[in-house]
This record gives C-alpha cells, sequence and structure tokens, in this order.
C-alpha cells in the first residue's frame, strides 16, 4: 500500500462486495439498519482487500457508508471529523482502523509528498501494532493530541510524586 496513489482503485476489482453475488445488494453498505450493517461489516471482514478499501476511504474521507469494515461512525472518529467532515476535537481520540490497537500505538509524522504539487508533504499516520498507514492531516492532529496529553499528565505526575 504506498501513501501516494490514493486514485489506484484496481483493488476494487477484488473487493468481495463488487462479487456478483453481493452486487445486487450493495445498499447494505449504506443501510440505518443494524442488520444491514452487520451483514456488510462481515462480508467486509473476509475480504481480501479490505486494508485498500480502509485506506482509500479514510483518505478520501467517505464519512457515509461502510469501508473496510468500518461504519461512517468509526470513520469520522478515526478523522477526527463531524458529521459535515470538519475536523473537531473529539471526547474520544482515534485508535486504529484496522486492528483497533489503543492511540498510544498510533505515530502521526509528515512526509515528503511524491511529485510535490501544491504541497510538497503530507500527514500520516501509522499503527505500531499492525503496520496500517493512511493520509490525514485531521487523524495526525488527534493523535498528536493524544500523545501531548498523555506527556502533560506524565510531567504532571511527576512533578507531584517530586513535591512528596
Amino acid at each position: 500500500m504506498s501513501l501516494d496513489n490514493t486514485d489506484d482503485r484496481d483493488w476494487m476489482n477484488e473487493s468481495s462486495c463488487a462479487k456478483p453475488e453481493y452486487r445486487q445488494e450493495i445498499e447494505i453498505f449504506f443501510s440505518s439498519k443494524y442488520e444491514d450493517r452487520h451483514k456488510a461489516k462481515n462480508i467486509c471482514y473476509s475480504c481480501p482487500v479490505r486494508k485498500d478499501c480502509l485506506k482509500w476511504g479514510l483518505e478520501n474521507k467517505q464519512i457515509w457508508g461502510i469501508w473496510g469494515g468500518r461504519d461512517e461512525d468509526e470513520m469520522r472518529r478515526t478523522l477526527s471529523v463531524n458529521v459535515d467532515g470538519a475536523e473537531v476535537r473529539r471526547s474520544r481520540f482515534p485508535i486504529c482502523p484496522y486492528c483497533s490497537a489503543n492511540t498510544k500505538y498510533l505515530k502521526a509524522s509528515i512526509v515528503d509528498k511524491p511529485g510535490g504539487g501544491r504541497w510538497t508533504t503530507m500527514r500520516i499516520v501509522e499503527c505500531l501494532e499492525c503496520n496500517f498507514k493512511w493520509r490525514s492531516r485531521t487523524s495526525a492532529n488527534a493523535v498528536n493530541a493524544f500523545h501531548a496529553l498523555a506527556q502533560e499528565k506524565a510531567a504532571k505526575k511527576k512533578a507531584k510524586k517530586t513535591k512528596a
């Protein structure tokens, strides 16, 4: 999975939801019914290109429907955006959307953007548990905020111990 080919969608042909038996009921991936959503997620979890689908959904801010086994609430939490796609500070920090690892296992970084263009760098988030990576400024901001808060708490705890 490269970070520069978000428009490369060849993987879609290999997806489980593209199979004829599921093509007829593609609407379950955008349904509000629990049973439909559960069925759609189960299809995703056995899909050979789940990781590619999830990455594409995150990098293209797909905040409606199910992508790579994650529904819109999970996608919005990971991206730290609201229903309109605007960045928000959520009460819960993102977890790895692929393996569900805690935020402490996520690392945000800035890398050079292949081909440059208007923006020469991009922000990525990587899970240190499963090595899943996705490009997202809003996710990176949330992960950095989590780590800054953790450092602040650790410093306060250390200062409190020193006083005692």
